[in-house]
């Protein structure tokens, strides 16, 4: 999908938009066709900030919705690593994308009648195999912490044409480490931002797994 106005400093945009279809209803069309490799399973990675305005929600009724969520103070800290946030509150929000989450974490409750599945990204690094383990049940998955939690290093099949700028860090794992828990340091310029995306984080991680 093409990614939200705005974003084109982000690292990787020119060769996402190469490399990739930016028609949202073709890509909706290719989310709802056959799994690929005849799978019986098949997980997409949805971002939030590609959910624009004019992009139909209407095809997540179609599949199982489930939401991975982070604090905020870690994100937008995070954030900064790759990009510099807008000087107007609203608008870094809307780059970081939780005004986008709430939307489309509202119309996934619509949809599904029902709270949709929500893992908070600290409460799987603390407990990964107690975590996935409450999801795979969830979703009438099997659950193997052997393939759940390690795998290769390097780029993989699935990946991308943004992978390479921004995955760098995740090519050197092979797995979930150890969860140190630590206080995110908020430079003082985010800290409106901060406290503009909580409400929205606070409000979602209620439901988490």
């Amino acid at each position: 999908m093409v990614p939200a106005p705005g974003r084109e400093e982000d690292p990787g945009y020119a060769a996402t938009l190469a490399a990739h279809e930016t028609d949202w209803r073709k890509v909706e069309a290719s989310l709802l066709g056959p799994v690929p490799g005849g799978k019986a399973v098949w997980y997409q990675k949805h971002m939030a900030i590609h959910m624009l305005p004019e992009v139909s929600l209407a095809w997540m009724g179609q599949v199982r919705n489930c939401f991975l969520i982070r604090d905020p103070a870690e994100v937008i800290t995070s954030m900064t690593e790759f990009r510099a946030l807008a000087q107007d509150v609203e608008e870094s929000a809307r780059l970081v994308g939780i005004p986008q989450l709430e939307r489309i974490f509202d119309e996934a409750w619509a949809l599904e009648g029902r709270a949709p599945l929500v893992i908070d990204a600290n409460d799987l690094l603390a407990n990964p195999k107690g975590v996935l383990a409450r999801f795979c049940a969830a979703v009438g998955m099997p659950f193997d912490p052997a393939e759940s939690i390690t795998w290769a290093p390097g780029k993989h099949e699935g990946d991308g044409a943004w992978a390479d700028a921004w995955y760098q860090k995740v090519y050197q794992t092979t797995g979930l480490q150890p969860h140190i828990r630590k206080e995110t340091v908020v430079p003082k310029a985010l800290e409106a931002v901060v406290a503009r995306c909580r409400p929205t984080y606070e409000r979602i991680a209620a439901h988490r797994l």
